[in-house]
């Protein structure tokens, strides 16, 4: 699914690519950070808290389309999951509850460009599972991917907000949400907590993104499409 995934987006930068006289497309490197949860777990879901920090960093290409709109493609490692250090009892082992879901990420976006230096994008994003743990109550259930509790392929809905900070350099804020479960297990594994309830089989990424993001070739790219020489 991946290369499949893979080689369209590059067909699509080729194509771009191909009309030099009218754009150029232009590289950004991120760094950052997540906060997350999943909805569905009995964790934090339907609440405020994104207790699980993880790294968000990679790089991406943005293809102009004219001097308001652009297509940005972007290839991440994003670690996500969800937490909760603290257990309802005194006696509850630490973490309470983790899970570590680390991916590589590929999301694809349409983007508004704000002539005051606001850009704000949507789309959607392919992520790939390469390294699980899952912790409940001090004991390791899964540590790994073919264990099979969680799905390998995921498909998230993504809103983004970007604003130029200096020169070439970027703030960035998005919003992530799951399109599919990410739970791949038998519903005997679910768990049941002490109240009696249980884990939903539909169980979803949710996140929040914060990451600076650094742009190259953007001067070059608006004199080609000027025809500036």
């Amino acid at each position: 699914m991946i290369k499949k995934i893979l080689i369209v987006l590059f067909i699509i930068i080729g194509f771009q690519a191909s009309e030099v006289q009218a754009q150029r497309i232009m590289g950004e490197v991120i760094m950052g950070f997540n906060m997350s949860k999943v909805e569905g777990d009995l964790v934090n879901n339907g609440s405020l808290k994104f207790q699980k920090f993880g790294l968000n960093a990679g790089v991406g290409a943005i293809v102009p389309i004219n001097d308001m709109f652009s297509i940005n493609i972007q290839t991440l490692f994003s670690q996500k999951g969800a937490r909760k250090k603290y257990g309802p009892h005194p006696d509850s082992a630490k973490p309470y509850y983790l899970t570590r879901l680390d991916y590589a990420e590929v999301p694809l976006l349409f983007s508004y460009h704000d002539r005051k230096g606001l850009i704000i994008s949507s789309g959607v994003s392919y992520s790939r599972l390469v390294r699980v743990k899952w912790i409940v109550n001090g004991r390791e259930l899964s540590n790994s991917i073919n264990d099979g509790y969680y799905s390998i392929n995921n498909w998230d809905w993504i809103i983004d907000f970007k604003y130029r900070i200096w020169q070439q350099a970027f703030i960035n804020m998005r919003y992530q949400y799951g399109l599919n479960s990410i739970w791949s297990g038998e519903d005997e594994d679910l768990l049941i907590n002490r109240a009696g309830n249980k884990q939903s089989s539909d169980q979803r990424h949710s996140l929040i993104s914060v990451r600076l993001i650094w742009l190259f070739g953007e001067k070059q790219s608006k004199n080609i499409r000027e025809g500036v020489e």
